[in-house]
């Protein structure tokens, strides 16, 4: 009988081969389904009887083809926190979910790398109440060869903010104002931890103002971008990038103004910069100065006469 002798790195590229062969067949891989949506948000301000339109689009980043299912819900914020709650319909009230009209198909195949422009219209009713209604439109993308009543899949949504003139007040706090105490330099973050103790949802619009410690203007953030619902918190994240090297002493001020650009509220807050190597480095040549020093002091001897 004849006897085959294999190397060790033919062996070892079978047992890898094998290995590879087992874990496809064992743990087979699944396509992903997913979606990209633009934008993530529509805000709106509506009279009682007015119309709104657009487009959303929308983008299948799986890499498969998929189903989409459209659908509408309302939402109310959960008072002093981040977090939204749904909510269901009440006999007789008309709400976001009412007002918005989609289209007619509310499933439809989405091909593979295709987009396509969604079209919206919002209506306020006659009898739509003064303040701040909330909703969402949902795109939920599921594999079309699953079967059964109930799909599994990932979604997207679109937030719909519409506000309804009227008596309401929009009004804020910012509650805190944070910083790392000391930073080497690089990117510093700041976090605003703001309070919407208004009637209506408010995007928060301001600067934070940075000076060193001769009070001169070191750099500016604007705040703006990001929306709190009322009777919400929310932390705002920024983050300041320093020109040149930063060292000693700093005051950073976040402001926030009205609609008619008054200051509605302020904090301050110091921290201190430090190039934490330059400082090691210069004191590390001062002790090697030093030594050397000592060390000349010991050999050389200078006389004068």
């Amino acid at each position: 009988m004849a006897s085959v002798r294999l190397s060790p790195a033919a062996i070892l590229s079978i047992v890898a081969a094998s290995l590879a062969l087992f874990l496809i067949f064992a743990f087979p891989t699944h396509a992903s389904t997913g979606l990209t949506i633009q934008p993530i948000k529509i805000s709106e301000t509506l009279n009682p009887g007015e119309t709104a339109s657009s487009t959303i689009t929308l983008t299948n980043a799986s890499d498969q083809d998929v189903e989409v299912t459209e659908t509408v819900q309302d939402f109310i914020p959960v008072a002093g926190a981040e977090g939204i709650e749904f909510v269901g319909r009440t006999e007789g009230v008309t709400t976001v979910r009412d007002w918005i009209t989609l289209p007619q198909t509310k499933e439809f195949l989405f091909k593979k790398g295709e987009s396509r422009e969604v079209s919206y219209k919002i209506t306020a009713p006659l009898d739509a109440e003064p303040g701040s209604h909330f909703g969402v439109i949902f795109f939920k993308a599921s594999d079309p060869s699953a079967t059964g009543s109930l799909k599994v899949g990932t979604q997207v949504g679109v937030l719909v903010l519409v506000t309804i003139p009227g008596e309401h007040l929009q009004k804020g706090n910012i509650l805190s104002f944070l910083a790392p105490w000391f930073t080497p330099g690089g990117s510093i973050p700041f976090t605003i931890r703001f309070q919407n103790t208004g009637t209506v949802y408010f995007e928060p619009k301001g600067q934070i103002a940075i000076t060193n410690m001769l009070g001169q203007k070191a750099g500016s953030i604007p705040i703006e971008g990001q929306v709190v619902l009322p009777t919400g918190v929310k932390d705002l994240q920024f983050s300041w990038q320093g020109d040149g090297i930063l060292f000693g002493q700093y005051k950073a001020v976040a402001t926030v103004y009205d609609g008619d650009g008054n200051a509605l509220t302020s904090k301050e807050i110091t921290f201190y910069a430090a190039p934490v190597w330059y400082i090691v480095f210069f004191l590390a040549g001062v002790l090697v100065l030093y030594i050397l020093f000592k060390i000349a002091r010991r050999h050389i001897r200078i006389t004068v006469r």
